[in-house]
């Protein structure tokens, strides 16, 4: 009686000792992979908001740029002796007009406040401004700079826009105001463009958090313009980090969960907001949690079988010794349910002594690419691409363990083949000498990544650089010509006949011809120069490291490519000409790519005016 009574009781102990381990290990497993989903939905959501940063600061910047450049023609000729006329001004503006795509209006008002001039003017009684705040702000300003207001309804169409303002300032007097419109759903549109998953979110916010434009495909609600109503994490995470964070709430909204990262912009009283949706993203962990938990609770169930079985044959003496023996099968089973579940193909998993790999799942063979067993006592050298990075990777790791205990860090190994494999990589000490590691394959979300910083940079139809790349490489070059003492040629070309094609043979043939032009160019240039898109059918060229007038037969070769016939799909030709404005950089000039732009801007239009087909140098 005595004997069953202590196997009873080592049955009813072992089976709450298989019962905790095994709840430790799975607890330990989804734990780790929901970090690691986790850390996936901030990195994604941070690349979306850091894209979406660079975009909205760009149109804006795009938009600020044409306005300076307006302003400035508008004052030259108001300060024109005897002035100029409602037309004259009315002619630039609705040139400037066409450099802005997708604004809703470029307009000027008087001294009064009287809108006089500029694009769709409503018919009969004029507009007047001037109880609007930007107009009352401008005429005090004691330098002209670019306000922005909004979002607010436009008293000509009624729309939600954002404004743009600058005063016009002649002799140092206000003469007048400028102002651009942009309406919000420019800004929704600019979203449509990210692959977004449906519940996923993009979203503008002026900096006092009153709603602007919000992209959320399938989502039930996509906000009021205007309307502040956001989740407390959100304020709170702003009230800490103004500039950039990251953030997990229920959106106020539309109800719904996401993970959530926001930049703000640098010169714009503006926050871009980008989040994911954290039931889509996660669902593939839950599925994994399930599978988990089920094998757990299966090997527990045959771990407590056998011991039902073991307390049933320990109650015949005659079958004692059988009972002992099936008793040590059963546990030979839960050991193996238990490698199995070590053996998971989600984690890759090893225990690491002395740099030398001990033990391994199968997951860590498939992800680097080796056959079974062919990484037992292998040196972790094999991981990595050369020695300073294996020494380097060593010494963040163990200096790590050795101060906070664990480690994690995102790592590029090298697979078996030779090909690079990133992966999310987390370690823990299991003793002086031993380490145990664990990693996930996030090469897939570098590759979006990528892309992203690459959609970021470029212009989508043309695959030029775009503003931003543009200002980037002319100041790489100012820098450079400053050092060497040589020049640098900032080129603007307006294609003249594109908006004749465009209007005779559609979209489609308007998008080949601009892709056939910028191929054309990148083949005249050198390569060290540059050719960017702006937008519409305008082209920047930055011709690096010229001497006197070196840059004129460079200039010469593009524009005799860009006017060879172009033979569009439909089989039907078609050419188009070039007029250009040309400012050139001295080592001792002070402007920067900014006014480079604007100055070669304002050649190009002299151009124009001139009759087109030109070249003008300031």
């Amino acid at each position: 009686m005595r004997r069953r009574r202590r196997v009873t009781a080592w049955l009813i102990v072992a089976n709450l000792t298989v019962a905790l381990v095994l709840g430790a290990l799975v607890v330990q497993v989804l734990d780790t992979s929901r970090r690691a989903y986790a850390a996936q939905a901030r990195d994604v959501s941070d690349g979306l908001a850091a894209v979406a940063q660079l975009n909205v600061a760009a149109e804006m910047g795009r938009v600020d740029a044409v306005l300076r450049a307006t302003a400035g023609e508008m004052e030259r000729l108001l300060d024109a002796p005897g002035g100029a006329s409602d037309a004259v001004l009315n002619d630039v503006l609705h040139a400037r007009f066409g450099l802005l795509p997708g604004i809703e209006a470029l307009r000027a008002a008087d001294t009064a406040g009287l809108v006089r001039w500029g694009t769709r003017l409503p018919a009969g009684v004029p507009t007047q401004i001037a109880d609007r705040d930007f107009f009352i702000d401008a005429r005090d300003l004691s330098r002209p700079v670019t306000r922005v207001t909004g979002p607010l309804r436009s008293r000509v169409s009624g729309h939600w826009v954002i404004g743009f303002g600058r005063p016009l300032v002649v002799g140092g007097r206000f003469a007048g105001f400028l102002y651009v419109t942009v309406g919000v759903d420019h800004f929704r549109h600019l979203f449509e463009r990210y692959d977004l998953a449906p519940l996923d979110a993009m979203t503008l916010r002026r900096d006092d958090l009153r709603l602007v434009a919000r992209m959320a495909p399938d989502s039930p609600s996509q906000g009021e313009v205007g309307e502040t109503m956001v989740s407390d994490e959100l304020r709170a995470m702003l009230a800490a980090h103004p500039r950039q964070g990251t953030f997990v709430s229920t959106v106020a909204i539309d109800g719904q969960s996401r993970t959530s990262s926001y930049r703000a912009l640098d010169d714009w009283p503006f926050i871009v907001f980008a989040g994911v949706n954290n039931a889509r993203f996660f669902k593939p962990w839950r599925q994994q949690a399930w599978t988990v938990a089920s094998l757990a609770a299966l090997a527990w169930l045959l771990v407590a079988l056998a011991s039902w079985q073991v307390h049933r044959a320990n109650r015949r003496q005659q079958r004692s010794m059988q009972a002992l023996a099936d008793q040590g099968k059963q546990i030979q089973a839960l050991q193996r349910e238990q490698a199995a579940m070590l053996d998971s193909d989600l984690v890759g998993m090893a225990k690491i002594s002395r740099r030398k790999i001990t033990w391994r799942n199968r997951a860590v063979e498939r992800l680097l690419g080796y056959g079974p067993g062919e990484l037992q006592d292998v040196p972790a050298r094999v991981f990595y691409w050369d020695d300073a990075q294996y020494e380097d990777v060593g010494r963040q790791v163990y200096t790590a363990l050795a101060e906070h205990g664990h480690y994690r860090s995102q790592i590029r190994m090298r697979s078996k083949a030779g090909e690079s494999v990133w992966v999310d990589f987390g370690a823990v000490p299991l003793s002086e000498h031993e380490v145990f590691a664990m990693a996930v394959d996030i090469t897939a979300m570098k590759a979006a990544h990528e892309d992203l910083a690459h959609a970021a940079f470029h212009d989508a139809l043309t695959q030029l650089p775009n503003r931003v790349l543009l200002y980037d490489r002319i100041e790489q070059a100012l820098a450079m010509a400053r050092r060497e003492r040589t020049r640098v040629a900032v080129c603007y070309l307006d294609l003249d006949g594109f908006k004749a094609v465009n209007d005779a043979h559609g979209h489609d043939a308007g998008d080949q011809l601009l892709q056939t032009v910028a191929a054309r160019l990148s083949a005249s240039i050198r390569p060290l120069d540059t050719v960017a898109r702006l937008g519409g059918d305008e082209f920047v060229l930055v011709l690096t490291g010229v001497q006197d007038e070196e840059w004129r037969p460079v200039l010469a070769r593009v524009v005799d490519a860009i006017g060879e016939p172009i033979v569009l799909s439909s089989g039907e030709q078609v050419t188009v000409g070039v007029t250009a404005g040309v400012e050139v950089f001295s080592p001792d000039d002070e402007a920067g790519a900014h006014e480079l732009i604007e100055r070669a801007d304002h050649e190009m239009l002299r151009g124009k005016r001139d009759g087109k087909g030109r070249v003008r140098a300031g």
